[in-house]
């Protein structure tokens, strides 16, 4: 939709259409690739028609149901053992294109659930995206303002990836859709909302680029209604302030990167009435050095290189606690009773006095530092790619040594998290310790996978109050507004359960919840290359065969030196795209891995991922896909919930499967339809309190997915 004249005429989008679709038929008789020519001159067509000045609105509209029926023998009577999640969601992209250099882009999302449908008359429109992004100068200075996704390096800025080895695209294209609904992508690059300017020269003399970046965000932001208790209780202002610069010339490359995030003290000291706040300061500065031989050796038939990066890291745990720093004292006189005497001859009068002490006591905020520490990391990954023939190599190593004190706070949380409660959260249990319920009674893949969105009526149980305003969070008596927020039928609010976030967790917040860190997903480097104690090496190779057959090795060890802890990874990823070998016009391709890692200490844990899938066309609009996914998750040394050895988790057993066909409808437009069995099972031991025997239980339960949504893009 453009409200504004149109610089491409429809006859010049028919003819080029018309273009396309000759080139496409005389290709297909001998290209076998003709689908992905045609996407990407399609793709090419897009790009022109996103070019066009003026107003536009587009996005994506889903009407959809999943239906969620639970089984399992520790399911308590009457516990409702099936939900139903049907919905209509649209998400509008507005852009508004004054120059072909600059676009503002306003993303806002309308969801309304049928089960609630006739409940309340007002739905609201939530904004998830404002920006105002340019490429200005002649295309060397790139700008973002509002919300915007960067990246620096994996010790300084950055997320640290969640792969699974082949995985089926019925499962990404899920993953995909997890991480949309909180505004995340697969990429590298760190959700964040300020301000980036990114500058490139171009060619210079014997320069190849000379460039420079400057990032400033606000990481967060203090609760702004004090009688409200919200889901965010740091009362500080929180920021980030980044810069890299650095240059390249005959395929090396040099640079420095800084990354400061750090609590703003004044906010709160001007907005909190309490006494004692923590704040952590982080500062990491690194330097890197790459060389590429593209540029001087462009005529080889391979390509090789090498990027390295050193970090320096400083963390500082501070206190900052409102204490006096002077007492003065005063004195008043006054006078209280007169009286006279007499021996006849003279007169005395007589006065007493009380003196009144005062003391005046001066306080002042102070800071004391807790704790300090720093730390230096290095890796170095050499690579080698290239093309043989009809084979494809593409080879990297890894070399790492990070020192126990490094900590970078912006480069080591990723989006998934796990541990939330995603399908049938309102079932409920019997004979089952509350802890391990709130950490396994959801599985990791049912967190990787699914997410469930709703638009619900603000309650009492979801809107809380308080009527102490400067002590929210103790308890106290309750708001004088609590009961008539809710007599406004009106309100409805975004609810979320999902396992996938944009924070970046605190050192502190971090070690609270390591231990339950999905060890299925990279268990020895849960935190990336800037993960702290670990010197290790990897290896990586992807190889295709004729474009027909893929093949993926993995191998990694590593060690944890403060804990004398190694870890072994290694997988192998295999991929046949029968449609290439026999010419077939529409997709036809099976694919799958098996990964693992262990560990020989701490909790010695284990881990096995076994995938595979199938994407094929069959006939017209119609496509089936399918996916499988066994995970184990082993803990020889027990995981303990309660620090007492009370209850130990040693086992996990995970299923999923789905499978379903696909009908492309119209161009954007598709129909969905899905089926899936999941299953969950935790092994684990209690100790009798009475007896102190140890005994072996298990936690099963297991899942019956249906699933169909229609989604068109426009």
């Amino acid at each position: 939709m453009n409200l504004n004249k149109d610089k491409f005429p429809m006859a010049f989008r028919t003819s080029l259409l018309l273009a396309l679709s000759i080139f496409s038929i005389a290709s297909a008789a001998t290209d076998s690739s003709v689908v992905v020519r045609q996407r990407s001159l399609l793709d090419k067509l897009d790009s022109i028609n996103a070019a066009v000045l003026g107003f536009r609105i587009g996005g994506t509209a889903k009407a959809g149901v999943l239906v969620s029926t639970l089984s399992s023998d520790q399911l308590a009577d009457q516990s409702p053992s099936r939900e139903t999640q049907a919905y209509t969601d649209a998400n509008l992209v507005l852009t508004a294109r004054p120059s072909s250099e600059t676009e503002a882009r306003v993303e806002v999302r309308l969801h309304k659930d049928w089960q609630s449908g006739y409940e309340e008359s007002v739905n609201p429109v939530i904004g998830h995206w404002f920006s105002y992004d340019g490429l200005i100068l002649d295309k060397h200075l790139l700008f973002n303002l509002g919300y915007m996704r960067v990246g620096y390096t994996p010790l300084t800025l950055y997320v640290p990836e969640d792969v699974v080895l082949q995985e089926p695209e019925i499962f990404a294209s899920r993953r995909k859709d997890a991480l949309a609904m909180r505004n995340l992508d697969t990429s590298t690059n760190r959700l964040l909302q300020g301000l980036n300017v990114e500058y490139h020269s171009g060619k210079i003399g014997l320069l190849s680029d000379i460039y420079a970046q400057g990032t400033a965000a606000r990481i967060r932001n203090i609760a702004k209604k004090a009688d409200q208790v919200f889901f965010d209780f740091d009362w500080s202002d929180r920021y980030m302030l980044a810069a890299n610069a650095g240059v390249s010339a005959y395929g090396v490359t040099l640079g420095g990167n800084f990354v400061s995030t750090f609590d703003r003290e004044l906010s709160t000291r001007a907005r909190s009435p309490g006494t004692n706040y923590y704040y952590e300061d982080n500062y990491v500065s690194s330097g890197i050095l790459g060389f590429d031989s593209k540029e001087l050796l462009s005529d080889l038939p391979v390509q090789f290189g090498a990027n390295g990066e050193v970090a320096y890291s400083r963390w500082n745990y501070t206190l900052d606690s409102v204490q006096v720093v002077d007492t003065t004292y005063s004195y008043t006189l006054t006078q209280q009773n007169t009286f006279t005497t007499t021996d006849g001859l003279n007169v005395d009068t007589i006065s007493e006095y009380y003196a009144t002490k005062k003391a005046q006591i001066i306080r002042d905020w102070y800071d004391t530092v807790l704790d300090r520490e720093s730390g230096i990391a290095f890796n170095i990954q050499p690579y080698v790619k290239g093309s043989f023939g009809k084979v494809g190599v593409n080879v990297s190593g890894l070399y790492m040594n990070n020192g126990k004190n490094f900590w970078s706070e912006q480069a080591s949380s990723r989006t998934y998290w796990g541990n939330t409660s995603v399908l049938n959260a309102a079932s409920l249990f019997e004979g089952q310790d509350s802890s391990l319920l709130s950490h396994f009674r959801s599985g990791s893949l049912e967190n990787m996978y699914f997410a469930v969105y709703n638009t619900n009526v603000l309650q009492q149980q979801n809107l809380m109050s308080k009527n102490e305003v400067s002590d929210i969070l103790s308890v106290g008596s309750e708001s004088d507004y609590t009961y008539s927020r809710l007599y406004n039928n009106y309100k409805l609010a975004h609810f979320y359960r999902n396992a996938y976030s944009a924070s970046a967790y605190k050192l502190t917040e971090f070690a609270a919840v390591s231990e339950f860190i999905d060890p299925s997903v990279n268990m020895p480097l849960p935190m990336g290359l800037a993960t702290p104690d670990r010197q290790g090496f990897s290896f990586k190779g992807d190889f295709t065969f004729d474009d027909v057959v893929e093949l993926n090795v993995r191998f990694g060890h590593y060690k944890w030196s403060e804990i004398d802890d190694q870890f072994t990874q290694y997988g192998v990823g295999f991929g046949f795209d029968i449609a290439q070998l026999i010419s077939f016009d529409k997709p036809l391709k099976i694919q799958g891995s098996y990964e693992a890692a262990s560990e020989n200490n701490y909790l010695k844990r284990n881990t096995s991922r076994i995938v595979a899938g199938l994407n094929a066309g069959i006939w017209g609009p119609l496509a089936a896909q399918a996916g499988i996914q066994i995970l184990t998750k082993k803990y020889d040394n027990g995981l303990d919930l309660y620090d007492d050895t009370s209850l130990l988790v040693n086992k996990v057993n995970e299923m999923l499967i789905l499978a379903g066909p696909q009908v492309k409808l119209a161009p954007g437009a598709y129909l969905n339809v899905e089926g899936g069995y999941m299953t969950n099972k935790v092994t684990y031991s209690t100790t009798a309190t009475e007896t102190g025997v140890r005994a072996s239980q298990e936690l099963s339960i297991d899942k019956i997915l249906i699933m169909a949504d229609v989604s068109v893009s426009f």
